[in-house]
């Protein structure tokens, strides 16, 4: 098997792996949109923060829920860099590897820079004041909708790449 041949098997299996990871992140944001963000958000609204932190922080806990998210997050973050170094050396798919690729760095890191990440942790723990409450309403449900809006064209474009790819390589044979 000649190196090139053996770097396209990597970039495929690479590919593969991101596109699965692109969509079970889009489908996770999207339920937290449709349904999960909206209770929680309601929780608050509602005069029910109490409830919230007193059955919310124990279920994540004992489920490890954030746990089984994180992998999901870090393994698409690590294959995703992967992916992207594979199709700059083969010069493929180079524009859709920055964008598709990195979703997860580009996600992260609005999560992040915003601030939204310490005030769910604050929320989630009990330890927000009304202050950081109200940020985490006002941005729960807008933020969460563009992060699925986001991983779900990052999936369409990573699908098309691979489309594209394997009709350019078929056509070639």
């Amino acid at each position: 098997m000649t190196d090139k041949n053996y770097y396209h098997k990597i970039h495929l299996l690479l590919w593969f792996a991101i596109t699965m990871l692109t969509g079970i992140l889009s489908g996770f944001l999207i339920s937290h949109s449709v349904m999960l963000g909206r209770y929680f958000t309601w929780l608050i609204e509602s005069g029910n923060y109490n409830v919230f932190v007193d059955t919310f922080s124990v279920f994540r806990e004992v489920s490890n829920a954030n746990l089984h998210y994180n992998l999901v997050l870090w393994a698409s973050l690590i294959v995703g860099i992967l992916w992207t170094i594979f199709c700059f050396i083969l010069r493929k798919n180079r524009i859709v590897s920055a964008i598709a690729g990195l979703s997860s760095f580009w996600v992260g890191s609005v999560f992040f820079a915003s601030g939204f990440a310490s005030a769910e942790e604050a929320v989630c723990t009990g330890t927000a004041n009304e202050l950081v409450r109200n940020f985490f309403v006002n941005l729960n449900i807008p933020l969460h909708i563009s992060f699925a809006a986001f991983y779900s064209i990052c999936f369409l474009l990573l699908l098309i790449s691979g489309v594209k790819s394997t009709l350019k390589e078929n056509s070639h044979i």
